[in-house]
């Protein structure tokens, strides 16, 4: 009896064991979460992240509100994340199983019929073995050790690749929405185009018809307005594409219908940047390139010492019986505990080339984290050069679109009176398009080319140079 009362016991933690694990697993995703139904903690965490504050430095509360919508909707962010997550369990999951003892339980069965000679009965004879193996590998050189560390650093390098994908969702659709307003403007000036254009052909044709006017320019006049609406048509086009373009980096259904209704902002000069150590402190591209360097360097280390002597120590126990309350007997079970070393002698060279392969690895993982700190000093150097170029152009189409006006009145006028030709009409007209096109798209230039900076400086920036204050944690 007592034999049985043991075998359910044991049977029945094994199942509470089973279910333990089963309820530790995490719950089964949605296979994609909308912007709207992350809930209010995990916005307020986005909305409060390094990826998203810097926004707010360039006071557009409507480019800071889209831009941390996309960081709660965006597709392409949600396959990131979820590649981390993925990451950091199978880091942990190394960890536990390599420098840990691992344990295993077990019961078999079988069961032989045999013929008995002379008769038609069968012989049925049962048999059944229970097992507990435990074994445990020492961490002589740190091989074991250097796996876990390499695995723990690819995770913190993919959780770096998140921090950067979030900070590139953020400069994405604040330089969408700046593309947006830049498209609006650029559809209204067509438009303003077009409706000069037919003031002059109305005018134009009024001469033709007082017989003032000749036939040319009457036809150059209607080539102006078909050219006119043809830059007017593109110009929609344009804006339906940077409509669309905003919306699917949101995560919004793409149907153009989105509109600006905000203004660019008024941008102030950029002072220094700070020093060039402290952007390899907040570019995650740079992290996550100095995370894949220290990863390989570990993976070095454990290539090298995989030909080294290897202790394992490990402990067994079963026991065999007709039945199941028979193979629980601990009086008679059968236990071993060996300690043994091993050392791989040959294996075609593989442990050699895998050796020497992870020296080439790291010396690539150590020019990739050059080229990326090289490439963060290149980003953020270009855009100060930049923006001091942007403001000379903002300042120059500036005076060139008022003196275009002034000088369109004017054309408009002795046009009128018969002094200007129809084609210093025109002429007057294009430099008044061109220096207002100019304008437009020098201040879109600018205020890009300041998303750009923030970005490039990890977002933990303010205009006036690197915020040494700002929190830096994800």
């Amino acid at each position: 009896m007592k034999h049985g009362v043991r075998l359910w016991i044991g049977l029945g933690l094994m199942a509470a064991a089973g279910s333990c694990a089963g309820r530790n697993l995490p719950p089964e995703p949605d296979s994609y979460v909308a912007a709207d139904a992350i809930g209010a903690e995990r916005a307020a965490e986005l909305a409060a992240s390094p990826a998203a504050t810097w926004l707010d430095d360039l006071n557009s509360t409507e480019m800071s509100t889209l831009a941390r919508e996309a960081l709660a909707g965006s597709p392409d962010l949600q396959i990131v994340e979820a590649r981390y997550r993925a990451a950091r369990w199978r880091a942990r999951g190394a960890f536990g199983g390599n420098l840990l003892p691992s344990l295993s339980v077990g019961v078999d069965g079988t069961r032989t019929e045999e013929p008995i000679a002379g008769s038609d009965a069968r012989l049925r004879t049962e048999f059944m073995t229970s097992s507990v193996v435990a074994s445990w590998e020492i961490d002589l050189w740190g091989r074991l050790a250097s796996r876990a560390l390499a695995s723990d650093l690819s995770a913190d390098a993919a959780e770096e690749d998140l921090n950067g994908a979030r900070l590139s969702v953020a400069g994405q659709s604040a330089q969408a929405w700046v593309d947006l307003i830049e498209a609006q403007q650029l559809v209204a000036l067509a438009q303003e185009d077009l409706e000069t254009r037919e003031r002059a052909l109305d005018l134009t044709q009024r001469r033709y018809d007082a017989g003032i006017a000749s036939s040319l320019a009457l036809r150059t006049a209607r080539s102006q307005v078909a050219s006119a609406r043809a830059i007017q048509a593109a110009a929609q086009d344009a804006l339906l594409i940077a409509s669309r373009r905003l919306q699917e980096v949101m995560g919004r259904y793409p149907d153009g219908a989105l509109r600006a209704a905000g203004e660019l902002p008024t941008l102030a000069a950029l002072a220094a940047a700070g020093a060039p150590a402290d952007l390899l402190e907040r570019r995650p591209d740079v992290l996550a390139a100095e995370n894949r360097m220290r990863a390989a360097g570990f993976r070095m280390h454990e290539a090298r010492t995989a030909m080294l002597p290897r202790l394992t120590l490990r402990g067994t126990a079963g026991a065999t019986g007709p039945a199941l309350n028979r193979i629980d007997d601990s009086a008679n079970m059968i236990s071993n505990l060996i300690a043994g070393i091993s050392m791989p002698i040959f294996q075609g060279g593989a442990l050699l080339a895998e050796s020497r392969a992870t020296v080439a690895d790291r010396r690539a993982a150590a020019s990739d984290y050059v080229r990326a700190t090289i490439a963060a000093w290149r980003e953020v150097e270009g855009a100060i050069s930049a923006d001091q170029s942007l403001e000379v152009r903002e300042t120059q189409f500036a005076i060139a679109a008022d003196e275009a006006r002034e000088a369109q009145e004017l054309a408009e006028r002795e046009y009128a009176r018969g002094v200007a030709t129809l084609f210093e009409l025109i002429d007057a007209y294009t430099r008044r398009i061109d220096a207002e096109r100019g304008l437009i798209q020098a201040r879109a230039a600018r205020v890009s080319n300041r998303i750009t900076y923030h970005v490039a400086l990890g977002g933990g920036a303010r205009t006036g140079g690197i915020d040494e204050d700002r929190d830096l944690a994800p």
